[in-house]
């Protein structure tokens, strides 16, 4: 009698197990299933988020720099350009991460100030700080977009050798400029 209890056990048991690894094999499929696509969407968000970037960047670095402009004009044309991104951020809220978002919207805040300051230090921080934000904002969104592991991977793949004066230079730019950060 115990014997048939026992079986019986061990039978529900076994059912209840399967039903268990069968539902968590099926949510497994599932994420799989999904991810690539949310991988290729992203990605083309990203990709366009650091075009957005790099033609704001482009307009900052004129409004920072040209005399032509009157105070109103250049906050006329930051502001188009940070509600641009803003509006970009906003409307990919659910690819893009929070924060990397907000960063990229503040990272031209204050470039229509620049040029009104005085010709000294004071400027010359106020344009190291915009190209800081912006360098992190690219470095974020390699990094967010999955770009930079990538890369990463193909070149322990590849085993290129880049190596040039101009390369050399850059790297120990690099290297220098993280050594005092």
């Amino acid at each position: 009698m115990w014997a048939d209890v026992a079986t019986g056990f061990v039978g529900v048991l076994g059912v209840v197990l399967g039903v268990v690894v069968n539902e968590m094999l099926r949510r497994r499929n599932r994420i799989e299933s999904y991810s690539a696509r949310v991988f290729d969407r992203r990605l083309a968000i990203y990709e366009e988020l650091s075009a957005k970037m790099v033609a704001a960047r482009s307009v900052a670095n004129d409004v920072m720099t040209n005399p032509i402009y009157s105070g109103e004009e250049r906050h006329e044309i930051m502001s188009c350009v940070i509600l641009d991104m803003a509006g970009f951020a906003d409307k990919n809220a659910l690819f893009i991460d929070s924060d990397l978002s907000a960063h990229c919207v503040a990272a031209f805040m204050g470039a229509e100030d620049v040029f009104e300051m005085p010709i000294g230090a004071e400027r010359e921080e106020a344009k190291r700080a915009f190209w800081a934000m912006d360098a992190n904002a690219q470095r974020m969104i390699r990094e967010d977009s999955g770009v930079a592991e990538i890369s990463k991977l193909f070149k322990k793949i590849n085993k290129p050798t880049l190596s040039s004066p101009i390369i050399d230079r850059i790297r120990e730019l690099r290297s220098a400029s993280s050594k005092r950060a």
